[in-house]
């Protein structure tokens, strides 16, 4: 389907979100698999997970949502599709979690002996039979296995909804939540007989908000994504031209927002030497959800179109299920927009090649943008054993996951650490959720809070001309448009229109590495217990100072072609370290580098390394006149429709390095947490380390 007139939101800052709508559950003290209705292993049951478990035998009372009561909008066919993960009880649990402990931390005599996939399969996954239990289970339910991940640790299973309900002796409803229907059983499940003792948690049964671009297309069987293009004029790098026909802001021209960087200027600005970090011998997974279909034809004329190589033979490898690139748009009444997720995966995958020109990087989609099926194929890559790092922009609107969720994602950052595969997340887009257009309240966003990953926070980057970086600050960007008479800025009606996720956790505790160098006053910000504080470090993130991309869309009456763009947002940044984690691995001859945070944080704990390792990024002062906002602006032109460059254009003054509840100190900080990084020797400590 075409889609013509403007789209909803022209500002193209990419990351998947929901608003969160489950309860906190009670603060873990460390990542371990749980079971659900007490029918684990009790070698799989420890103090802190005592607190979700069910008091009955069978009953999966934690599957069911806090918003699941009452009467349901409407009930669920019987033939609805149905897809849920069941997470099998694994072995040594305790041990696992020690392992991956030991070889993250610096100091310890196992920091870096990573397990290999063969190794942990034969100590710690669960045992073939159980599968084999499973499989027989569900057959005799008349359901379909659709994937078993390489460990065995997850069953992806598939049936109609009356069936399904059947296995679990419970029915399905839709309930509204927040504008979206979502499914919940109507009673818990009861776990069947035959698989208490191996199955150890059922994910999916509930849908949580899907997880999903910012931007939304409708109509079924939609064509690419509609366009996006910057409107002119705007600047090659930063200040080259200054907004001469608008009005002043503090009595200065202010500059004309980019067109985006490209890779070559991002590496510049970052300090990547031009020939000797390339990435070659790293390997660097990607999670989205789907697939785009034009995926390496885009990637490759977008690399040749800007001075860099493009992908060689199986340098790019797409490891999703067959079928996600050509799903009908919308086929679950969900928005789940199959096809807006292209410019995920486009932003994802332009972003690590850009930083990693020689990196083999792999694409794994998933079944839809649900957590738990986003959470196993992120384990589908980290047991693979093919990739060193995976990059994930991808989170919540708040730091409260399903438990079932929560549970699966714990599993796989366990499995991760002790295999050696580093997992990023990107922060959010929602700076700290305070604005009443994101959750109205200060909350950090899950996964990014799980001390199991690098949360990736956000900047606005100024470039000059010649690829040096002359500041980076907080991106917390207000937007101000023109007054009626078109003389001045509206500075009293500004808007927020993104910023880097921080915070701090209530869902994870602080973890050892954080103490000593994140200020006590941010781990216990708002009277909580000492908990989980991220972003760990920043990147470009700002869409108005954001990287250009390249990706096949559809234009003014329906005209479909590649085109290019400017784009921003935490799907941003994350990418970019991920690519710049795998110069590292490159020079580390292929070596993964496991969880970083620990030595990142122990580096920065050392007299006068932080400085040498991260810019702490510019604090910049606010104007009282301009209602709070920074003193650092740019004007940036927009077209009425982005996928018509002749419509009309519009002027809007951005404002960058608004904070709004976070906090802009000297070191660690909420905002941008160690900083951004200085890339030389950035890399060098982590090939020198272990």
């Amino acid at each position: 389907m075409t889609r013509s007139g403007p789209i909803p939101s022209p500002e193209r800052r990419l990351r998947g979100q929901r608003r969160a709508t489950s309860l906190a559950v009670p603060m873990l003290l460390a990542a371990a698999l749980v079971a659900v209705g007490g029918l684990a292993p009790a070698e799989a049951l420890d103090a802190d997970s005592t607190a979700l478990v069910a008091g009955l035998p069978g009953v999966l009372s934690q599957v069911l949502p806090s918003w699941a009561h009452g009467t349901p909008a409407r009930a669920v066919a019987a033939d609805t599709p149905v897809p849920f993960v069941l997470q099998l009880a694994g072995r040594h649990t305790n041990e696992l979690q020690q392992v991956a402990t030991e070889v993250s931390d610096p100091t310890s005599s196992r920091y870096r002996h990573f397990l290999t996939p063969r190794q942990y399969r034969a100590r710690f996954a669960p045992e073939p039979a159980a599968v084999a239990t499973v499989r027989s289970v569900v057959s005799a339910a008349g359901l379909e296995v659709v994937q078993v991940s390489p460990d065995r640790t997850f069953v992806t299973v598939q049936g109609p909804a009356g069936l399904v309900g059947r296995l679990f002796s419970t029915s399905f409803g839709l309930f509204d939540v927040a504008g979206s229907l979502l499914r919940s059983p109507l009673t818990a499940p009861v776990l069947p007989t035959a698989l208490r003792g191996v199955v150890a948690n059922v994910a999916g049964l509930a849908q949580d908000q899907p997880l999903r671009p910012t931007h939304v297309l409708d109509g079924p069987d939609a064509d690419p994504s509609p366009a996006f293009q910057n409107a002119r004029p705007c600047s090659s790098y930063y200040g080259q031209k200054t907004a001469t026909t608008q009005p002043t802001y503090q009595g200065v021209r202010e500059p004309l927002a980019i067109c985006g960087y490209t890779p070559r200027q991002l590496r510049s600005a970052y300090g990547i030497p031009a020939t000797k970090l390339t990435g070659k011998g790293a390997s660097v997974g990607i999670v989205d959800a789907y697939a785009s279909p034009t995926i390496l034809d885009d990637a490759n004329a977008y690399a040749t179109k800007h001075g860099d190589k493009p992908f060689a033979d199986g340098q790019f490898v797409d490891n999703s299920p067959p079928g996600l690139s050509s799903l009908p748009e919308d086929p679950s009444g969900l928005l789940l927009d199959p096809q807006g997720w292209a410019g995920e995966e486009t932003l994802d995958v332009e972003a690590v090649h850009g930083m990693a020109p020689d990196a083999k990087v792999v694409y794994q989609g998933a079944l839809t943008p649900f957590g738990p099926f986003l959470y196993v194929a992120l384990g589908q890559l980290v047991e693979g054993g093919d990739v060193q790092i995976v990059s994930n922009s991808y989170g919540t609107g708040g730091d409260s996951p399903l438990p079932t969720d929560q549970l699966v994602f714990d599993q796989v950052t366990t499995m991760a650490a002790s295999l050696g595969v580093t997992i990023d997340f990107s922060s959010g887009d929602d700076g700290d959720e305070t604005d009443p257009s994101a959750a109205g309240a200060r909350t950090a966003d899950f996964p990014a809070t799980s001390p199991g990953v690098t949360a990736v926070g956000g900047t606005s980057l100024h470039i000059a001309k010649d690829g040096s970086r002359t500041l980076e600050t907080y991106w917390g960007t207000r937007k101000n448009v023109l007054t009626a008479d078109n003389k001045s800025w509206d500075l009293k009606n500004s808007t927020f229109s993104g910023g880097g996720g921080g915070g701090v956790s209530t869902l994870y505790a602080e973890p050892d590495w954080q103490k000593g160098v994140v200020p006590d006053s941010l781990a216990t910000f708002g009277g909580v217990s000492a908990g989980r504080v991220e972003p760990d470090i920043s990147m470009d993130a700002d869409s108005t100072t954001g990287m250009l991309v390249g990706q096949t869309e559809t234009f003014a009456g329906g005209k479909v072609a590649y085109g290019e763009y400017r784009i921003g947002g935490t799907s941003l940044s994350c990418p970019l370290f991920s690519g710049l984690l795998a110069l590292a691995v490159g020079a580390r001859g292929g070596k993964g580098l496991g969880n970083v945070n620990p030595t990142l944080y122990g580096a920065a704990a050392k007299p006068g390394a932080p400085a040498k390792l991260f810019y702490d990024p510019d604090a910049v002062s606010v104007d009282k006149a301009a209602g709070g906002q920074s003193t650092i602006g740019n004007v940036r032109p927009d077209y009425a429709d982005p996928t018509d460059a002749t419509s009309a254009v519009s002027y809007s003054l951005r404002t960058l390095g608004n904070l709004a509840t976070l906090h802009a100190l000297k070191g660690y900080d909420d905002s941008t947490g160690l900083g951004a990084p200085r890339a030389k020797a950035l890399v060098a400590l982590l090939k020198a380390a272990g």
